[in-house]
């Protein structure tokens, strides 16, 4: 019993604390507060404070900042609205994938734990965030009792950080007409000053022309006699494949052998006093030959199943252990072997942010490791139709040549790279997302 009360006691105790954590947080840390740290009170996977008047997710717990445009925030946006255009929608109401229609229950095992909670944060002026939390096991009344308290205290946490940060009416800036008239004019100007263009996308340095190392036959990959990133030279070792089967097969072609070369010399001996029996040593001499071709060909697949390094370079790879007792088909890639001194920028610009770009453009490419010294390059291909990244963002592929006086990156680096475009006037740099949208939906 006082086990129990010590830990009804820890509970309320962090309760009040976390209230008063989120009163005092500033504006810009309340909604990570409100995500990652109501876990705990109350564990659970994942969290996403939901906007209730604008229809868009603020922020998801363990990502910085949530990309709008991704299949999981677009499909997570649609449970959100569907939820909050329910009934009970201002209150709090646990709910699973029963609650939802086929076409939006169908994809939650895939992005979802099994239960999840609408948690309207309430404020004076009315419900303007909304918690949604989820997790495996179900919300027990407890637990719902205890995010009521936490609820109403984020509500008047946000009402507070807002209130506390009013926006200033142009009008008391501008109280002078002669100085409306000056603003407007230097607007005016700079609005239509040509700019350079620029924008920012991921990059990776990769190598120029690798050399693809493929599985020469199909088997299971054995041994892997090399690291990522190890320096090899011409016939290093690479990996080699299981030989159980194949020396089996070498051992049966081999009897094949000697048992055909046996008979045919038996039947050579016989021919002497045989002549009948002469017909018979050409095909037992072309079987015997074929058998030894047999033994030949075998050998061979054993020498192959040790693959050998051809070129000299660095291995990129991921590591071995992933492919350690794997099934491989014949010309499966493996790896590559680059030549270090042979790299160029590999660019993913993503659709929402191309811009007019010409052969020849400049990029300054900011590796992780030492961002504070860009490095330049200039743009020498460009994909003709956008594919998925790994984020799951359309983008298009881009490459870049290294200058000459650079000290070229290491292979495999990571970065920005910023891309310089054609001038244009302010205007239509600072309106080309609203011009692209609205093109999109007129089909210009």
């Amino acid at each position: 019993m006082s086990e129990r009360l010590n830990q009804q006691l820890m509970r309320l105790a962090l309760l009040l604390q976390m209230e008063r954590r989120s009163r005092q947080a500033p504006a810009k840390e309340l909604p990570y507060i409100v995500v990652n740290e109501t876990s705990e009170l109350i564990p659970y996977r994942q969290a996403i404070l939901w906007r209730e008047d604008t229809g868009r997710i603020d922020t998801i717990s363990g990502v910085a900042k949530p990309e709008q445009n991704s299949p999981y925030a677009l499909w997570l946006s649609s449970i959100l609205k569907h939820i909050g255009g329910q009934g009970s929608a201002p209150k709090i109401a646990p709910f699973t994938l029963a609650d939802l229609p086929s076409e939006l229950a169908k994809d939650w095992a895939e992005w979802l734990p099994e239960y999840g909670l609408w948690l309207p944060l309430s404020a004076p002026k009315g419900i303007k965030y909304v918690l949604a939390l989820f997790r495996e096991e179900a919300w027990t009344d407890a637990d719902v009792h205890l995010l009521s308290y936490l609820a109403e205290t984020y509500g008047h946490a946000f009402s507070l950080a807002e209130a506390s940060n009013p926006p200033k009416p142009w009008l008391e800036r501008l109280k002078l007409r002669k100085n409306q008239l000056i603003v407007g004019g230097l607007l005016l100007l700079a609005l239509f000053f040509p700019i350079r263009q620029s924008v920012l996308a991921e990059a990776e340095v990769i190598s120029i022309e690798p050399n693809l190392v493929r599985a020469p036959l199909e088997g299971v990959v054995e041994t892997f006699y090399i690291q990522p990133n190890e320096v090899v030279k011409v016939g290093q070792k690479l990996f080699s494949l299981d030989k159980t089967e194949l020396r089996s097969r070498l051992e049966i072609a081999q009897e094949k052998r000697d048992s055909a070369q046996t008979e045919y010399q038996q039947t050579t001996q016989e021919a002497m006093l045989d002549p009948t029996v002469k017909s018979k040593l050409a095909g037992l001499k072309s079987k015997w030959e074929q058998e030894a071709a047999e033994v030949d060909y075998v050998r061979t697949l054993l020498q192959r199943s040790e693959v050998k390094a051809t070129q000299p370079g660095v291995t990129v790879f991921d590591d071995p252990n992933d492919w350690l007792g794997r099934p491989v088909k014949q010309g499966e890639k493996i790896l590559a072997v680059a030549d270090p001194f042979a790299v160029q920028l590999e660019i993913r610009l993503p659709m929402e942010d191309l811009i007019v770009l010409e052969p020849g453009s400049e990029v300054l490419f900011f590796p992780n490791i030492t961002p504070h010294q860009p490095q330049e390059a200039r743009l020498d291909y460009f994909s003709y139709r956008a594919s998925p990244t790994p984020a799951d963002v359309m983008a298009y592929r881009l490459k870049a040549s290294f200058a000459e006086k650079e000290e070229l990156p290491r292979l495999g680096y990571h970065g920005t790279a910023k891309l310089y475009g054609s001038r244009r006037p302010f205007i239509l740099w600072l309106l080309r997302k609203p011009i692209l949208t609205m093109r999109l939906w007129l089909t210009l």
